[in-house]
């Protein structure tokens, strides 16, 4: 099972300025387009998703049907972990920078252009920058994405293929290369809330589990 919930820039050009650290959270409305996604696998994904924030910390939950997948990252101390919750199974699967840095090799390969085209979401003045992707087939998809460096911080995308937009992303698509659909994600709302560090930590009862285990599982590869 492969799970992606859910991107080499110069820290001196994007630094952030004397600003208070963001705390709160972000909703997202989520829309789907592509031939190969029935009406009926689209009533089964999430219509919207909140995002907590707390300055390089973000805590985002994802409901699919009966599987609920929770993504947890610190982008100071370069850490993820995901919480996947399936019926009455609860695991967790802590992932460090050498383990994250592994799987993005084995994804895709992102290019990252960074426009100094602007626009104000949700009242954060947002940067445009555009993302190629190459697939193994030669095919090339070009994305628009907007960003913003007033919330997060330089790294709070590192666990991501957008590892390279220094700010956090208020509006952007993924595509999915298995099943060529992509996914919209456009701000519905943000706001300010403090935010205790314990929304971060993984749950007494959750297990503590591998990624060769959850294939085994999940029926993928050993």
């Amino acid at each position: 099972m492969t799970v992606a919930v859910v991107f080499g820039i110069n820290e001196s050009s994007f630094a952030q300025k004397d600003k208070k650290a963001f705390q709160g959270t972000i909703t997202y409305n989520i829309s789907y387009k592509g031939e190969n996604l029935t009406p009926a696998q689209k009533a089964q994904l999430p219509a919207s998703v909140v995002e907590t924030i707390k300055d390089c910390k973000t805590k985002t939950e994802t409901a699919a049907g009966i599987l609920t997948i929770t993504s947890i990252t610190d982008g100071t101390a370069k850490s993820a972990t995901m919480l996947i919750d399936i019926g009455d199974n609860k695991f967790a699967l802590k992932q460090t920078e050498a383990d994250i840095n592994k799987k993005q090799a084995d994804e895709p390969k992102l290019t990252v252009n960074i426009t100094q085209e602007t626009k104000v979401i949700s009242g954060f003045t947002c940067k445009k920058a555009i993302v190629t992707t190459t697939l193994e087939d030669g095919t090339v998809n070009n994305d628009t994405l907007y960003f913003t460096e007033e919330l997060g911080c330089k790294d709070i995308n590192f666990s991501s293929g957008y590892k390279d937009i220094p700010g956090k992303i208020l509006q952007y698509t993924v595509y999915n290369t298995e099943m060529q659909f992509s996914t919209f994600y456009t701000v519905k709302e943000i706001k300010k809330s403090k935010i205790s560090d314990n929304i971060f930590l993984i749950p007494i009862d959750y297990k503590e589990t591998t990624e060769e285990e959850l294939n085994k599982m999940f029926g993928g590869d050993e």
